[in-house]
């Protein structure tokens, strides 16, 4: 019939207050399941911070500074733990992220972009496997 649980859960994880909910629940359910995390920072090829060096993407310090948070909020967790940063669509990256390493879900936290539109909406969409949106 399969498992019980999840093994690997994909989040999504920028640092703003919903994508800390997101982690904080997803860290729960990964610890009673004992799963583990795939952490992702998506950087829009679209956002302005987006550095351009002899015509190749640079992404700024912002990755680097969210795996340091991420050591942090998640020393005492209790569940193994990777952070990976990406380029380009969120939910596609995402999604694509999940689909690679064959993630049992995408944990979101629920946010609107003016430029983009929500995320979790995109992978309700279009994921093939489950997409938890944490309010």
């Amino acid at each position: 019939m399969g498992k019980d649980g999840a093994g690997l859960l994909v989040v999504g994880f920028d640092g703003s207050g919903p994508s800390r909910n997101a982690l904080a629940y997803a860290a729960g359910l990964a610890r009673r399941d004992g799963a583990a995390l795939l952490i992702a920072f998506v950087e829009s090829l679209n956002t302005a911070s987006l550095w351009f060096f002899a015509g190749s993407p640079i992404i700024p310090d912002s990755a680097a500074d969210l795996a340091e948070e991420l050591r942090d909020e998640l020393r005492d967790a209790g569940v193994p733990w990777q952070f990976v940063s990406l380029r380009g669509d969120p939910a596609r990256a995402l999604e694509s992220l999940a689909s690679t390493h064959m993630a049992d879900g995408i944990v979101v936290g629920r946010s609107r972009s003016p430029w983009r539109g929500s995320v979790a909406a995109h992978l309700a969409k279009r994921a093939h496997r489950t997409v938890l949106v944490v309010p």
